[in-house]
């Protein structure tokens, strides 16, 4: 037994030797690895040509794999797995900073060698190589303690055979046996390190996946916030407004609801970031009262929102994240309140000092309650009181457990009192919040929100989405402007159009099939006399690290859904503001002009082209005319133009031409003007019929 033990500690040191040597040799890979990205870069910064960032993307796909590899060989020793560890991050900062490089370079040369002068690129690269020289005298030190080991253990292995003789080989047995439990134990270890890095790898893939939903979601999204906000305009009934008012309450509270899955994802991870801004909480008061009154109302609930007189104005706090809480919060409240109400109470805490405060939040209501044996277990994901199941089916269970780490993300605290059937009081306390010196967001609008883009200088956009109805809203925001759109549908249609045109901004779409928005970009800035027009991206993106890449890369950035407020403000950065009383132009009346011309210079209407006309007006006008359907426009108003071309009737010709170009620049209100003339238009042809 005793030389068994002997010979399996021998085998054992070999096979560490052996571990040893394979992580010098998967370090050395990643060094090369790293280097031949650095090397890569910098060929790419000084030619412009994208065949040499092809280190770089091997290196991002591999040396995961390659770190991966070293953890696990490196899973029983703490020490060459914290140096690992080290350079592994030490590896992304250095992928990031040279991805940083890429990006400026996209636009200039200087703007790359600026971020390679004044970065943080060398000092990552000396971190690589101390944590590389680190690794690899560790490595020296332990193949240096190995070999002679193996050699004393050898001998004695031997000695001992000679020795105990026969009784070698029972012990040989029963070191085979200790072998192969340490090789099991081994194992288990390796699929431990794997479990781990499988999870990390589902969570990430989790996060991706929730933001991509999201976006899909923003997309449709983006249309019902801002068609209805462009109807609020032609309502005049109190009622109509009100029920407008609530749609789009409703809608951005829906918004609010989709992020709370993706928010409890980055939470989980970790990656939650907050975005303090001047913030009014007589504005988030409003907010909820607006939010909740209808659903309150329809139970018979006296719904109340009340702001302490000596509140500061603006307290510098997440404005987004605060009303989510309000939200999930009040929301509850009015979900399991049937008889009395809601009171929200926004007060500070008395202190001697104005300058941070003590910001309380206090949300009590009057119904079911929450068991006293539940409490705690409420703030917990997928768990619920149980107190009124039917009322519960309507909820997944999450918003609780996502109030109470939003709130300890912002520095609060949360705690809950409730008695069974008279109702619960959620109580929240926000120490050191600073009091802003500036104004919120909504007390510098206009009132409502109303803009005006007359005021900004007449420009001609390239409007480029892959979504029709994004095109339309679009459209129908600028309609009446003095701004000329164009539009188009995928990224080579972007840089085709930015070349023939030369607009003086485009709003590009990020996320479309084919070329995307950020290779039709980098298409963009490659054309001569296109390198400084401003390039603004409209993404539903909901990545925050794709979010700030855009940020770099653009000129500017807008997140769907945007209010007209928030795309005034974005071209106003770009274009300079300019009298309305300047441009008086208006095209339709110039069109109706040449279309009376039209009729007084022209012979009679043939009446074999009039009997087609009137086969129009049967079929396909009407289902035109009721579902303003673009492309069928667009195919009707070639289709008259070809027949007024046969026929050389100017005014069909005139009033095709103005249907198309309706049609083309998504000019719906023009469009659904004409559309609605053509039996008009044909009964005027039929008057006087040329026999």
């Amino acid at each position: 037994m005793l030389a068994g033990v002997c010979w399996f500690q021998l085998f054992t040191l070999m096979a560490a030797g052996g571990q040893i040597t394979a992580i010098g040799e998967e370090l050395d890979g990643v060094y090369s690895t790293l280097l031949d990205a650095e090397r890569g870069v910098r060929g790419f910064v000084i030619t412009n040509d994208k065949n040499f960032l092809q280190p770089l993307d091997v290196a991002k796909t591999n040396l995961p794999a390659q770190f991966d590899q070293l953890v696990e060989l490196a899973h029983d020793n703490p020490q060459l797995l914290k140096g690992i560890n080290n350079l592994r991050g030490q590896a992304e900062l250095s992928l990031n900073w040279q991805q940083d490089i890429i990006d400026a370079r996209s636009h200039t040369f200087d703007k790359a060698a600026t971020v390679i002068t004044e970065g943080d690129g060398k000092n990552i690269m000396d971190g690589i190589h101390v944590q590389m020289d680190k690794l690899v005298r560790l490595d020296g030190d332990l193949r240096s303690k190995i070999h002679p080991r193996i050699m004393d253990r050898f001998l004695r292995a031997s000695l001992t055979s000679l020795v105990v003789g026969i009784v070698g080989v029972g012990a040989g047995i029963y070191a085979l046996r200790l072998s192969r439990l340490t090789l099991k134990h081994q194992q288990r270890e390796r699929e431990l390190v794997d479990a781990k890095l499988q999870a990390e790898r589902s969570n990430q893939e989790k996060t991706v996946f929730l933001a991509n939903v999201s976006h899909e979601i923003r997309t449709p999204m983006n249309a019902i916030l801002g068609f209805s906000e462009l109807l609020e305009g032609d309502l005049r009934e109190p009622k109509h407004r009100q029920y407008l008012r609530t749609i789009r309450s409703s809608a951005s509270s829906l918004l609010l609801l989709i992020t709370d899955i993706l928010d409890m994802s980055k939470i989980e991870a970790g990656v939650m970031e907050l975005f303090p801004e001047p913030t009014d909480l007589r504005e988030i008061c409003d907010f909820i009262r607006t939010l909740f009154s209808e659903p309150a109302a329809k139970k018979g609930l006296k719904l109340e929102c009340h702001v302490a007189e000596d509140l500061p104005r603006a307290l510098l706090i997440d404005r987004i994240r605060l009303r989510q809480i309000l939200v999930n919060l009040v929301g509850n409240a009015v979900k399991f309140t049937d008889v009395g109400g809601v009171e929200t109470r926004i007060l500070l805490e008395k202190q001697q000092t104005n300058s941070p405060i003590t910001l309380i939040i206090e949300i009590e209501d009057t119904g079911v309650g929450i068991p006293q044996d539940k409490l705690d277990a409420i703030f917990k994901p997928f768990v619920q009181a149980g107190a009124h199941p039917e009322k519960e089916k309507q909820g997944t269970g999450l918003g609780l457990s996502i109030v109470k780490r939003l709130v300890e993300t912002m520095g609060g605290t949360v705690t809950v009192a409730s008695t069974l059937g008279h109702g619960s009081a959620f109580h929240l306390r926000f120490p050191n919040v600073p009091v802003s010196a500036r104004l919120s967001t909504s007390q510098k609008l206009l009132p409502d929100g109303e803009v005006d883009f007359d005021e900004l200088r007449p420009a001609t956009f390239l409007v480029v989405d892959d979504n029709e109805t994004n095109c339309e809203l679009m459209a129908g925001i600028f309609g009446g402007s003095h701004h000329r759109l164009v539009f188009g549908s995928s990224g080579e249609e972007a840089v085709a159009k930015a070349c023939e045109i030369r607009p003086d901004i485009i709003l590009l779409d990020v996320r479309m099939p084919g070329m995307g928005g950020g290779e039709a970009l980098a298409k963009i800035r490659e054309s001569a006399g296109l390198e400084l027009i401003p390039v603004i991206a409209v993404t539903a993106s909901s990545l925050t690290d794709e979010e700030n890449s855009l940020k770099k890369q653009f000129s500017g950035y807008v997140r769907k859904p945007f209010s007209k407020r928030e795309l005034f403000d974005e071209l106003a950065e770009f274009l300079p503001r300019h009298p309305k009383s300047d441009f008086n132009e208006n095209t339709s009346d110039t069109d109706q002009l040449d279309l009376t011309t039209a009729f007084a210079n022209s012979a009679p209407a043939p009446e074999a082209l009039v009997a087609q006309l009137r086969q129009l007006v049967a079929e396909p006008w009407p289902s035109l005319r009721d579902s303003m359907a673009i492309n069928e426009s667009k195919t009707f108003a070639r289709n008259l133009e070809n027949l007024g071309q046969q026929w050389q009737s100017r005014p069909l010709i005139i009033y095709a031409q103005m249907l198309l170009r309706d049609a083309e620049n998504y000019a719906v209100m023009d469009m659904e003007k004409h559309l609605g003339e053509f039996a008009a238009l044909v009964e005027r042809l039929e008057q006087n019929p040329k026999t």
